[in-house]
């Protein structure tokens, strides 16, 4: 029977700071074996082991007669020796090894969504032995109620649920099973269906194995909603409900009939009305049953087209009528040649060019993203554009739709290569007006000046003297300026008012994009903590960088304030208020796994680690879950004055909330050299900002 998911992943080129998880495979002559120890004598000896503090946290996978156990270490490691020489002395274990554990960040969503991944695989673990040891019956049930608690909890919709099982039945297509037989699909539909637990259900007898799942499906659906998964939320979806599956025993071919059936009630039964459930069962017995195969069409370029703007619409990316049309004649596929269809479509970035560390260089933005953008530059037809960044030539041919008739686009990309990748797509696709320059794009091009609209779609560190000088009178610029060295970036849109002036009063961006190269390049500063732990901050605030190393040997102090937010609250510039409003400097902390596992650190999601710091001391923002979607703002604090400055933080929350939640900025460039600069102004080389709420 194999039950291995890993073996569909890949590991990220850029996986960061190495793993403390450890691993150790165990191996027994067959999968029964290995499942009546894992039971009997290695359930009970985690679970002290994790009470006693000698582990934090554990979980497993299976690989047939292998389980691949992965262990986090609560404390000091000779304790973790003495466990590992107790578990595996044992005369069922046929073999031991002990593999280096480079956990999947990519294929799960990247860092914040494989802690995500890492709290749900240890409660789903604990919860699994527990059921196999009182018997381990309805194993595919569960499966299937709770990848269903998962997918709806990241708010998928019934069609897309089923793409999740869609995706699933292709990563586990048996070419000589049978399909699955009515009663099989009879039953799953009352699964998928299903809204609640009977008494009898294991899943009622341990609620908070199904609470695992879905806190993990909201937390997802909250990182997708503000684009920082790395991939795809169905596709993330699809390697954890594999993995559930694996854990719970449910061999690929079963794993195949169950995915198959899911996609025939989600896909061909015309009998369940939208937002139906009905009452949750798990005492039909699901079982696999042979019949005839058949193998669902994958959709076509155009339907993924149609499925896209359908997305960016029902989400608010897409508002205007000129840019859903420009969406919906693109073709994406001609501009990324050798990459899947489903791939093209999906909403995330794709990285196209890496340099020789694996750090990004080039992609293709998010459409979500690409589509908030352009509604915010607003180009009509007519309007002569110049586009810093041309990546993959899409973002090109969608001004280039947007701008005809009588409209010029110009596109600017620093290296030849993307250069000549960018224009060899646009003439796959047949957009043969637009001008596509290799050169730095910090300097525009003045020999198509003057631009009615400017879009920059790389991170900028200024509004170059170039830009100034090459936007029209009552033109507009888009650009994702990084307004703190620590990273905080937002995308603006800038009105010209004046020769020296630029205003912007719309609601910006929150994003990130791959830093500009070139002339115009500009590196981050940081200070370690940890290994997996790094303090993002400006260097004019001059930090004591070797007593904010020492902050997190300090006891962690926390302090709430007792303001309740929803994931879906208007509050996503609180981190750039912060930053404007508070006297002691600004950062952002960045916490990677496995020291989050370890409770090195908690800084909500929402704002990136946005956090202040004083001396060696460091406060930063945090949530608390408080039920029925709710959570509480407060401050975690390390160091010295963890007390003090969380005090202070909390005031600064006290003060936004009293003044009804600002998030609407107002940002103002000055062209350097034209005013004097004033307290609180943000000063670049050719560009002063002040920004206001």
């Amino acid at each position: 029977m194999d039950l291995d998911p890993e073996s569909d992943t890949k590991p990220p080129p850029d996986a960061g700071p190495v793993s403390r998880w450890r691993q150790v495979n165990l191996t027994f002559a067959d999968w029964r074996t290995a499942e009546e120890y894992a039971t009997a004598r290695l359930a009970p000896a985690l679970a002290a082991a994790e009470d006693d503090g000698v582990i934090s946290a554990f979980w497993f996978v299976r690989k047939s007669e292998t389980w691949r156990l992965r262990l986090l270490p609560g404390g000091r490691l000779p304790r973790v020796y003495a466990l590992l020489a107790g578990i595996t002395a044992d005369d069922r274990i046929r073999d031991v090894a002990e593999p280096f554990y480079l956990p999947e960040a990519y294929a799960f969503g990247g860092d914040h969504a494989m802690t995500i991944a890492h709290t749900l695989f240890h409660a789903d673990s604990r919860h699994i032995l527990g059921h196999l040891a009182a018997g381990g019956d309805h194993r595919r049930e569960l499966g299937v109620l709770l990848a269903t608690r998962l997918t709806r909890a990241a708010g998928l919709e019934f069609s897309e649920q089923g793409d999740v099982w869609r995706h699933i039945a292709t990563r586990r297509h048996q070419p000589h099973a049978p399909a699955p037989r009515p009663g099989l699909i009879a039953a799953v539909q009352r699964l998928v269906t299903a809204s609640d637990d009977t008494p009898r259900s294991p899943l009622s007898a341990a609620p908070s194995w199904p609470r695992a799942h879905e806190q993990a499906g909201r937390d997802l659906g909250f990182l997708d909603r503000h684009g920082t998964l790395t991939r795809d939320l169905r596709g993330v979806l699809t390697h954890h409900v594999l993995f559930l599956f694996n854990r719970l025993g449910i061999s690929a071919t079963d794993t195949w009939l169950l995915a198959t059936a899911a996609v025939h009630v989600t896909f061909h039964t015309s009998d369940i009305p939208p937002g139906y459930h009905s009452a949750g069962t798990t005492d039909s017995r699901v079982k696999a049953v042979n019949t005839s195969q058949t193998e669902a069409e994958g959709p076509n370029a155009a339907a993924l087209r149609e499925q896209l703007v359908a997305t960016l619409k029902q989400r608010g990316h897409i508002g205007s009528d000129s840019v859903e049309q420009a969406f919906r004649t693109v073709p994406r596929e001609r501009f990324l040649p050798g990459v899947d269809l489903e791939t093209v479509y999906t909403r995330r970035q794709i990285v196209t060019k890496r340099d020789p560390n694996g750090a990004a260089l080039s992609s293709a933005s998010s459409p979500s993203l690409v589509a908030d953008m352009l509604e915010q530059l607003d180009p009509q037809p007519g309007d002569h554009v110049l586009e810093i960044g041309a990546a993959t030539g899409i973002n090109a041919a969608l001004l280039a739709e947007l701008t005809s008739p009588g409209g010029t686009v110009t596109t600017i990309e620093l290296d030849q290569d993307l250069a000549d990748g960018a224009r060899a797509g646009l003439d796959r696709a047949g957009y043969d007006t637009v001008e596509v320059i290799c050169g730095d794009g910090a300097f525009g091009y003045p020999e198509s000046a003057p631009y009615d609209r400017a879009i920059i779609t790389a991170g900028a560190w200024d509004i170059s003297a170039a830009w100034w000088d090459q936007l029209a009178d009552q033109g507009r610029i888009v650009v994702p300026l990084r307004v703190h060295e620590s990273g905080l970036t937002r995308c603006f849109a800038f009105d010209r008012t004046g020769p020296t002036t630029l205003v912007s009063t719309t609601t910006p961006l929150v994003c990130g994009f791959v830093p500009m190269r070139g002339t115009a390049e500009h590196a981050d500063q940081h200070v370690r903590l940890d290994s997996d732990v790094v303090l993002k901050l400006d260097a004019a605030d001059q930090p004591d960088r070797a007593a904010l190393a020492r902050a997190l040997n300090h006891p962690r102090y926390e302090r709430w304030t007792g303001i309740q937010v929803t994931d879906d609250a208007p509050i996503g510039h609180l981190d750039l208020w912060l930053f404007v409003n508070a006297s002691k400097p600004f950062g952002r902390l960045r916490v990677g796994d496995t020291a989050r596992t370890n409770g090195l650190g908690a800084p909500a999601y929402r704002w990136a680690g946005a956090a202040i710091y004083h001396g060696g001391t460091i406060a930063y923002l945090a949530l608390q879950e408080t039920g029925d979607g709710q959570h509480e703002l407060g401050a975690i604090a390390n160091g010295p004055e963890a007390d003090k400055l969380a005090a202070e933080l909390t005031d600064l929350l006290d003060q936004w909330d009293e003044a009804g939640r600002p998030n609407q900025p107002t940002v103002t460039a000055h062209r350097a050299g034209t005013r004097p600069v004033q307290t609180g102004d943000i000063s670049r080389p050719d560009t002063v900002l002040t920004i206001s709420f």
